[in-house]
């Protein structure tokens, strides 16, 4: 019998409006090779066990939800447990439903420079949006942290015009708690002229 594969997740949301096309079920991974300067998700970056899970589990959850779009993988560093996600991924797939990913890493560096793994999961990635965060290049770009970030339209089955009206940010209330997602916002200075 083969061992279940294993997630560590750092958070995760049933629904979201603001992290890709459609409502989608949002996994966060905990760990992550990069150090951006104003990383909106400093508590994710450290490679430590948090919540780990099957990809099962997720799976089970996932299917609770028949009106879900698809899944977004975010982090943390997807590509640093791209086995399990792969599988979970391909799994989404399989119902017809899409997956949005973010990585750190540029498409040309998954593609080439042996990261492990990393073509079995952008074998079932819809949109790639790669690239390092960078704080002085804020974007108001759909689905991008920093203008230097691109979009990867891999299957043909999210296309740009999918990405138009999704939130730039989005607070979810639950029974006990408050979440917050998104992207963020670049503040313009007001002019200090007339009224």
């Amino acid at each position: 019998m083969t061992q279940p594969l294993l997630l560590n997740i750092a958070a995760w949301l049933p629904r979201s409006c603001a992290n890709g096309p459609g409502t989608r079920m949002v996994i966060w991974v905990q760990g992550c090779p990069f150090r951006c300067l104003g990383c909106q998700n400093p508590d994710y970056l450290e490679f430590k066990l948090n919540q780990v899970v099957t990809v099962e589990e997720i799976w089970q959850k996932f299917q609770q939800l028949p009106d879900l779009a698809g899944i977004s993988i975010s982090g943390g560093e997807p590509f640093a447990q791209a086995v399990a996600l792969a599988d979970l991924a391909r799994r989404v797939q399989s119902v017809g439903k899409t997956v949005v990913c973010w990585t750190g890493y540029q498409l040309q560096q998954l593609q080439f420079n042996n990261i492990p793994d990393s073509q079995r999961l952008l074998n079932h990635i819809d949109l790639l949006v790669d690239g390092l965060f960078i704080q002085q290049q804020v974007s108001d770009q759909p689905l991008r942290g920093s203008n230097n970030q691109k979009l990867h339209f891999l299957s043909g089955r999210i296309v740009e015009a999918d990405l138009v009206n999704i939130p730039r940010q989005e607070w979810i209330l639950g029974s006990e708690t408050l979440t917050y997602t998104g992207f963020p916002v670049e503040y313009k200075q007001l002019d200090q002229g007339g009224v």
